[in-house]
């Protein structure tokens, strides 16, 4: 490992109930850079470690905080 450090995303939310779209932002920490590995990880108990939720079906993932606001979604093949 060379170094470690805090991402931070912005992305969209799209509620698929309301038909709505929000821009958010998350941060993703611990990150470690690791020149020879070549690939990404993402993984899903860090997220759920860092408090919040997850609801899911057929349609996707999302990634709700404390309050039941969605944060992050995630759909296949998107």
């Amino acid at each position: 490992m060379v170094a470690s450090g805090t991402i931070l995303i912005e992305h969209e939310i799209f509620d698929l109930e309301k038909e709505t779209t929000k821009v958010a932002m998350s941060k993703l920490w611990p990150v470690y850079y690791i020149p020879s590995i070549q690939i990404h990880l993402l993984s899903t108990g860090q997220i759920l470690q860092s408090g919040l939720r997850m609801e899911g079906n057929k349609s996707g993932s999302t990634f709700c905080d404390k309050s039941g606001d969605a944060v992050l979604l995630a759909t296949p093949n998107l």
